[in-house]
């Protein structure tokens, strides 16, 4: 998929509003805002060094959300939700997940344009997940 801005603003929406659908009252928006865009900020290094972008985007999101004043146990919750947020294989490892890793996987999922994409037909999520063909309607 094309990952750029309005991806990221998609995603940074949808997890907030997952987060209320759920009746998650204790992430505040910032949160799940800098979570949802500072998701895919490792996504370059996947292409040019091919290296996990969630793994990747940890260590690049943390000092730019120490530099926005988020402390630590905040930057720790943001950071795992970034490193989980591909990382979840099997149905039932959704349901461990704290609610912003949770709501963030899904709002990633959720968010994808697949009508319009035009690495619709290479997508993994597209082809190889039970809901892929679904996201096109």
């Amino acid at each position: 998929c094309p990952h750029d801005f309005d991806h990221l603003l998609a995603v940074a929406r949808l997890t907030y509003l997952l987060l209320i659908e759920q009746g998650e009252r204790t992430i505040s928006k910032e949160l799940a805002y800098a979570a949802g865009l500072l998701h895919d900020i490792g996504r370059w290094q996947e292409y040019t060094e091919n290296i996990d972008h969630a793994l990747a985007g940890v260590e690049l999101a943390c000092p730019i959300l120490e530099h926005s004043g988020f402390k630590p146990v905040e930057i720790k919750l943001i950071s795992t939700a970034i490193s989980q947020h591909r990382h979840i294989d099997r149905p039932g490892d959704k349901n461990n997940l704290h609610p912003l890793s949770r709501a963030l996987y899904n709002a990633d999922l959720f968010s994808r344009l697949c009508f319009k994409c035009s690495a619709r037909e290479s997508c993994r999520k597209y082809t190889h997940l039970p809901q892929g063909k679904k996201l096109c309607y």
